[in-house]
């Protein structure tokens, strides 16, 4: 293990002991009754952190309190999970600001600033799609492995794997893996049949 590794592992494991009371006190409430404010409470006291303690201390949070969440992430300024029942994939990132429900974050994807992931497009519907205070339906959202997310953009279904998101798209429809997303609502710019997405951006 490299000296750099040893010096990372250390200060998560720092971390990890500092938020164990949170992480503690967010386990006992899903045991007892399945709330989640206790669970965002902490998200929340965590969230405006500044700097790499911030970073680290996110982190470690996450890391006991998702549904699996990878020690090698970077969570930023002002960004909270809304559920635990989410995951975060190794090397996986998150600029600042960032609102994410029920979400599957695939490894090493990069999510700019002020990104919102809701829980689908259902949270608010009943069955016939009416608007309903206590009937909505929450989805996973996913975002695929090595995928890149644009500030300011809105996902409500799944993205695949390698696609990029342009700022300020409104995805609403899931996405094939390999393609170029722009626009609201987003569509597919250009797929896997025009070449290299990642060596050509818009």
């Amino acid at each position: 293990m490299s000296p750099i590794r040893v010096v990372k592992v250390l200060a998560f494991t720092v971390c990890l002991a500092l938020v164990m009371p949170l992480i503690a006190m967010s386990w006992l409430e899903k045991r007892l009754s399945g709330s989640e404010a206790v669970f965002t409470l902490f998200a929340q006291l965590l969230a405006p952190l500044p700097g790499l303690p911030g970073a680290l201390l996110r982190g470690a949070y996450y890391f006991g309190t998702l549904r699996s969440c990878s020690w090698e992430t970077h969570v930023g300024f002002g960004s909270i999970f809304t559920h635990r029942d989410a995951t975060l994939a190794r090397h996986a990132s998150m600029g600042a600001y960032c609102v994410i429900g029920h979400a599957q974050i695939g490894e090493a994807a990069m999510i700019g600033s002020r990104v919102s992931i809701p829980s689908g497009k259902r949270q608010h519907l009943d069955a016939d799609g009416r608007l309903s205070a206590s009937e909505g339906r929450f989805e996973r959202v996913a975002v695929g492995p090595g995928s890149w997310v644009g500030e300011g953009a809105i996902v409500l279904a799944s993205i695949g794997a390698r696609c990029i998101v342009s700022a300020g798209a409104v995805v609403t429809r899931e996405m094939p893996d390999d393609c170029l997303i722009a626009g609201n609502p987003a569509q597919v710019v250009r797929g896997p049949d025009a070449g290299s997405g990642r060596a050509q951006e818009a």
